[in-house]
């Protein structure tokens, strides 16, 4: 089985460099032509056999234009929804450091544990999205694609890639991470392309 991990096209507030997490903000100009981009890519190298998406609004519109590259209809699934960051988000990644210093060094150095103020912590996300991949991965034995999350995506690699650093690894808006899962082994031949 194949699994595409989308990031959903840019909003503006991911080009303000502001905390998004369970904030419902659209797709913005730019956010759009990548997902565009993004299925009609998928459409010319894959055959895909069922989308499925985060709750949210971003990743429902990128999900949406996927979908209609292959004539499916995304599956929603609040599990994939991305990282809550509570009292932080609408905040700028600078406002985040001004005003909640302390917490953020907190969250730097025990990403796994730490809550977020009002949030949740890197592990809450990766068991949520971990339990849905482990849900998708049961009904299906193609290729599927997942449309969700930074936050998410990073979760998911930081419990199946041993060296993962959730810190460095990159994953812009709109692009796509492939995991193929074997019975003994998962290779990741792309993380975070932008096609």
């Amino acid at each position: 089985m194949q699994l595409i991990l989308i990031r959903h096209g840019q909003t503006q507030w991911n080009a303000s460099k502001k905390y998004q997490g369970h904030t419902d903000i659209p797709l913005n100009d730019t956010g759009r032509q990548q997902a565009r981009r993004l299925a009609e890519y998928l459409r010319q190298v894959e055959t895909i056999e069922a989308v499925y998406s985060s709750d949210l609004l971003r990743a429902r519109e990128t999900a949406e234009m996927v979908g209609q590259a292959f004539n499916l209809q995304p599956l929603i699934d609040q599990r994939l929804r991305e990282f809550c960051f509570g009292k932080w988000e609408g905040l700028t990644f600078n406002q985040v450091y001004s005003t909640y210093r302390a917490e953020f060094e907190q969250w730097f150095n025990n990403l796994e544990e730490f809550c977020v103020p009002g949030g949740e912590s890197f592990s809450d996300v990766a068991n949520r999205s971990l339990e849905a991949i482990a849900d998708i991965k049961k009904r299906h034995t193609g290729t599927v694609v997942v449309v969700t999350h930074g936050g998410v995506i990073k979760a998911v690699l930081s419990r199946i890639q041993p060296n993962a650093d959730p810190w460095q690894d990159t994953v812009p808006p709109g692009s796509l991470t492939k995991i193929s899962f074997f019975k003994d082994s998962i290779e990741i031949p792309h993380i975070g392309m932008v096609v």
